[in-house]
């Protein structure tokens, strides 16, 4: 990696590019660029326009990616990409290319960042050698399981726990789960706390309340939030608890009290929401095992660039003498 290794955050909103050096003890990123994915008809497209543009040249590449890698290969879960490493190496000309799951890299970047990187939800008390739940709305919902080893190498449990069911708990939300369970059939958290569910959520918010669907920007729904509206406030409360209730049930099915980092757009966009009271309490009520998480920290993570250097770190791992 002395020469650099190309780096890939491809989502359903973005494709992030750069190159990844070795500085010393850390990795860099530089040449960072963000590409809109309504830009492309094809992955292929958006990685040459980034080549093109930069003069970027490495002999490796490691693209973390939103959705399920499988043989190599991925079908973006929100945009209607293929993905595929024999096809980046045919491509591109680079002898080595691996796809990875993109809270995979999250995951992997954890590690390698400087405190600095996060900001605290929760304080608590991470239990050595724990493992660390990651996880977070963006324009999905990314889940990934952060796993000490012995040597000080990290391992990363991909998964695609966003869909985890939603569960509901005051009369609100039930009725939220009944009429997106009427409309789109199974109810996932990705569904109720991501951007790609936020017009549906919307729309069963405005039937509740009984008012018209206006189409409001994510933005626009906020500032009318932070005025005072009644529904939008509940409806941004309603994404946070949904948050907070997942990442309560990853870690007591994980055992992951080496904290949880919370990550995505959305989360960062809530995050005042997510640090409120009610926040708390739905992390931590488990009914006989709330004591479980009473002490288990809960931080937020900032920094943009951090699935390129997990992506990097990650490939740097796997490729290690």
């Amino acid at each position: 990696m002395d020469e650099g290794l190309l780096v890939g955050d491809v989502g359903g909103t973005n494709a992030r590019f750069a190159l990844a050096v070795q500085r010393g003890e850390w990795l860099r990123i530089e040449r960072f660029e963000v590409l809109s994915g309504e830009g492309f008809p094809a992955f292929s497209d958006a990685l040459r326009h980034y080549l093109d543009q930069t003069g970027v040249r490495a002999e490796a590449a490691c693209i973390a990616v939103a959705g399920p890698v499988r043989d190599g290969q991925v079908h973006l879960t929100n945009r209607d990409w293929w993905i595929s490493e024999s096809g980046i190496r045919e491509s591109f000309g680079v002898s080595r290319a691996l796809l990875i799951n993109d809270f995979v890299a999250m995951a992997r970047a954890v590690p390698e960042l400087e405190p600095e990187a996060f900001e605290l939800i929760f304080d608590g008390e991470p239990v050595g050698m724990a493992p660390v739940i990651v996880a977070g709305p963006g324009t999905g919902f990314g889940v990934s399981t952060l796993v000490p080893e012995a040597d000080g190498r990290w391992r990363v449990l991909a998964g695609e726990g966003g869909h985890i069911a939603y569960a509901p708990r005051t009369d609100l939300e039930r009725e939220l789960a009944c009429i997106l369970s009427r409309d789109h059939g199974y109810v996932s958290n990705e569904l109720v706390a991501s951007g790609s569910g936020l017009d549906e959520v919307h729309a069963a918010f405005c039937e509740i309340y009984g008012i018209p669907v206006t189409r409001l920007t994510p933005a626009e729904m906020r500032i009318r939030a932070d005025a005072g509206e009644a529904m939008y406030r509940s409806l941004i409360e309603v994404r946070a608890l949904a948050v907070m209730g997942a990442v309560g049930d990853l870690v007591l099915a994980n055992g992951a009290l080496g904290g949880v980092v919370l990550a995505g757009g959305v989360s960062e966009r809530i995050a005042d929401f997510l640090k409120a009271p009610a926040a708390r309490e739905r992390f931590v009520l488990r009914g006989p095992m709330s004591d479980y998480l009473q002490r288990c920290p809960v931080r937020l993570l900032h920094d943009p660039v951090a699935p390129l250097i997990g992506a990097a770190a990650y490939f740097r791992q796997q490729h290690a003498g």
